[in-house]
This record gives structure tokens, C-alpha cells and sequence, in this order.
């Protein structure tokens, strides 16, 4: 059996890693890896290296972003997208095809797709992110799937209220904690070799991502606010990240490499630091601030503080050490401050339960693949409205 994974995005692959890995591994299943988005783009470090960097080299390579970030360019670069998928399909169809979150540019795949009746899986369903276009594309993405893999029990349960048939829907876990067991991590001393920076200073990891959704406040105006809350802190390091390819982005860019370039000695701006030296970085910083998911998802597993700005994580599930702030430089730096320096505090809000399962994420999504890509009904949809949370498959 072909099963096709999407990855558009460094962060997506990173999720996807152990899934691809498992895929390749079954002498049951053969993976057909479709690759594109910012992948292929220098802005974003090229991070298709990375994926050839684990050894797989046999993909099919969809070159497809516009250098521009305007809502044409972003729309054209879909329609580029689905035609090179078609194509692809009508020579090389794959028996399911397997897609993860919820960027605009999965339509590309998800509705070639449909029109091959190709079953998709999608892998976090559910979740709720009101400050950004990425919730009305999730909700869509799982309208479109035969399969449903979610991370946690309120997940599955707003699947079902879209609709869905209960039998679909696979409780999984969370990708991000199966790439903390099994990437390993770099040493503080490989990490300072590699950045220039020791963290056993205290250091700050920002990943922060243009709210699209949000409509009183612009993306200039979004991170204006982020570095005059980080301006008040002149004793302290910060690893910025880059933004997702998204309408916004050039500004944070141009911005944040400016506030760089202020401070040589103590502030790095990376476009793409790669999943483990990420993951390692993530584990020996202070707090983690943005609106990234791994603030959410990764970060309280680690014993790590989240300072979550604005509304584009709105609605999901958290751990207590997720912390919300409005637009507000001085809330924002307020705790900031209290985290840097209230010892007791960090301790509280670390401590509570983590929601996301145990990291088995690949074996419980090919296992539940292998199980379902012959039923008959799996491209037959219809809605259903009366949820059974008996009836959902638990894997953790």
C-alpha cells in the first residue's frame, strides 16, 4: 500500500519525522513523500537538507512559493501547487494520502486528492486556533478526511460535534513529545559551539508567527509590541526563529533582523535551527514567548514556561504552564520578568498534568491506517451528530 505524506514547512517535517520513518520501516506499506512550500525556499534556510539529512532521498519535489507574501502570491502559489499534484497523481497515485495541521496550502493536495478518491488522513483535528485563518482551514481539512488522528480527548470530541463518525477518530497523542524521545539532544557545550551563545545565561527562545485572523491589530503593529516588551531587558539572551510563510512575514523579518543586528552579542535570528538543535534549545532556555504550537504542545513537557501572546492559540488545550498576555508590552514584560527571576513560580506552573499522551504518535497512526485503508466505507462519508465517546480509538 502507497501511503503519501505532505510536508510544506520545517516544522511540519519535523512532526512527521517518526511517522515517515515508521512508513519506511513496514514491509507492508512504501512511502510516497511529496515535499514543496518553504522547503525549496533560501528565506527559510532550504530545509528540504534536512529531510535529505535523514537519509531520504527519494521525494517528490514541489516547488511551488512566490517570493511575495501578499494574499495573491499566497492564493497563485496554491493553484501552482495543485497542478504539479495532479500531475503527480495521474502518473503515481498512492492508495492514501496523509496530511498534518493547517496550512492554506494543503488545499493543493486535499483537493487533487478528493477528485483521485484518494482517502486523507489528517493529523490534528480538532484543535481550536481563533486568532489566525488556520481554524476555518483545519475544520475544512477535516470535512475532506476519511481518517482523524487527534491529540487528546476535547479534540476528538469537537471532531465528532463537526460531524463526524466516531470510528474515524484515533486519539494518537502529540507529535512533538515522540521527536523529544527519540531526537536525542545536543550537549550545552555543542550548543554554545554552535550558536555562540551559553545557555546557562539566561536565555529566551521567541517563535512568533504573524495572526492572520486578528482584526484589531496589524502584523507591524504585533511584533512592534513583542520587541518593546524584549527592549526592557538588556542582561538577558534571545534566540528568535523565523515566521511561517504567511501574509506578514517579510515585515517580521526585516524587523527582527534589525533588532538583531542592535544586539550582536546576545541575540541570534535563525530561519531554520532544525528539529534537534530546536528541541535542545527549547529544553535549556527560561521561558519560551510567541504563539508558536510548541509553546503549547512541546514546551510544558520540557518544564518549560510559555509567555503566549494574542489570540492565534486561542481555544486549545493547555498545560497550567501556558501563560496568556494581551498586545501589551508591559504585561507581556511583566512576566517575563517574573519568570526570569521567581524561581517558586516557575515550579507551580510546571508542575500540573500534561495532556498529549506518552510520544507513540507513528505507530499509533500507521497501525490505524493499516487497519482501515480496506474498509469500504472509508470514502463514503456522512455526517452523524450524536457523539459516542466510547466508540473512539484510544491509544494512550
Amino acid at each position: 500500500m502507497k501511503i503519501a505524506v505532505v510536508t510544506t514547512t520545517r516544522s511540519e517535517y519535523s512532526l512527521n519525522r517518526w511517522i515517515i520513518k515508521r512508513i519506511l520501516d513496514d514491509k507492508d506499506l512504501e512511502l510516497q513523500l511529496l515535499v514543496g512550500g518553504s522547503h525549496f525556499a533560501s528565506l527559510y534556510g532550504e530545509t528540504y537538507k534536512e529531510i535529505e539529512a535523514d537519509g531520504i532521498n527519494n521525494f517528490y519535489k514541489i516547488e511551488f512559493t512566490l517570493s511575495s507574501d501578499s494574499p495573491q502570491a499566497l492564493s497563485k502559489s496554491v493553484g501552482v501547487a495543485a497542478i504539479s499534484v495532479a500531475q503527480i497523481f495521474a502518473n503515481d497515485k498512492p492508495d492514501f494520502l496523509l496530511v498534518n495541521g493547517d496550512r492554506y496550502e494543503l488545499f493543493a493536495f486535499i483537493i487533487p486528492a478528493l477528485l483521485y478518491r484518494i482517502p486523507i488522513g489528517h493529523i490534528g483535528g480538532g484543535e481550536i486556533t481563533e486568532g489566525s485563518i488556520d481554524d476555518m482551514i483545519r475544520h475544512s481539512i477535516t470535512k475532506c478526511s476519511s481518517l482523524h488522528f487527534v491529540s487528546c480527548e476535547e479534540y476528538a470530541k469537537n471532531v465528532s460535534l463537526l460531524g463526524e463518525e466516531d470510528w474515524r477518530i484515533h486519539i494518537v497523542g502529540a507529535e512533538g513529545i515522540e521527536n523529544i524521545i527519540k531526537l536525542g539532544e545536543y550537549s550545552l557545550g555543542e550548543i554554545r559551539k554552535m550558536l555562540n551563545l551559553d545557555l546557562l545565561n539566561p536565555t529566551v527562545l521567541v517563535s512568533y508567527h504573524p495572526a492572520t485572523a486578528e482584526i484589531n491589530i496589524t502584523s507591524e503593529d504585533q511584533i512592534n509590541i513583542l520587541l518593546k516588551s524584549l527592549e526592557q531587558f538588556n542582561n538577558i539572551q534571545i534566540i528568535f526563529t523565523a515566521p511561517g510563510v504567511e501574509h506578514g512575514a517579510n515585515i517580521f523579518f526585516k524587523k527582527i533582523e534589525d533588532f538583531a543586528l542592535r544586539y550582536p552579542e546576545r541575540i541570534r535570528f535563525y530561519k531554520s535551527l532544525g528539529g534537534k538543535l530546536y528541541l535542545s534549545i527549547l529544553k535549556n532556555v527560561r521561558c519560551i514567548m510567541g504563539n508558536s504550537s510548541s509553546g503549547i504542545i512541546e514546551a510544558p513537557f520540557l518544564k518549560i514556561p510559555t509567555i503566549n501572546i494574542g489570540n492565534r492559540q486561542k481555544g486549545r488545550v493547555r498545560a497550567k504552564s501556558v501563560i496568556d498576555v494581551d498586545y501589551d508590552p508591559q504585561k507581556i514584560a511583566y512576566l517575563l520578568k517574573r519568570i526570569l527571576e521567581d524561581d517558586n513560580f516557575v515550579h507551580e506552573i510546571t508542575s500540573g498534568r500534561y495532556p498529549f499522551g506518552n510520544g507513540n504518535v507513528s505507530n499509533n497512526v500507521t497501525n490505524a491506517i493499516k487497519e482501515n485503508i480496506h474498509n469500504k466505507e472509508l470514502l463514503h462519508k456522512k455526517l452523524t451528530f450524536e457523539v459516542k465517546e466510547n466508540e473512539w480509538h484510544r491509544y494512550f
